[in-house]
């Protein structure tokens, strides 16, 4: 199941994105996927999940925006959320 490792990397990039940002909160991950990435969306959306339960990213939702005849996958967009 490569989809644990794609999550591990997700949380990664996004830590690494909100290292800017000590006091916001990640309300929402976008993703953009390739039909031809090769990724099951359900078992991403379950790794992501189970990942990030017991972080700083609980409660994140992940987005996915399928798209056809493409091999994408990357970070679209971050929602943030100020907690002050």
């Amino acid at each position: 199941m490569h989809e644990m490792s794609i999550a591990t990397s997700l949380i990664d990039a996004v830590n690494q994105q909100c290292a800017e940002y000590p006091r916001a909160a990640v309300t929402r991950v976008g993703v953009r996927l390739g039909e031809w990435a090769g990724v099951d969306v359900e078992s991403l959306r379950f790794c992501f999940e189970t990942l990030v339960s017991e972080t700083t990213l609980a409660g994140a939702a992940l987005e996915i925006e399928f798209r056809e005849k493409t091999a994408d996958l990357d970070i679209a967009y971050l929602e943030l959320e100020d907690e002050t």
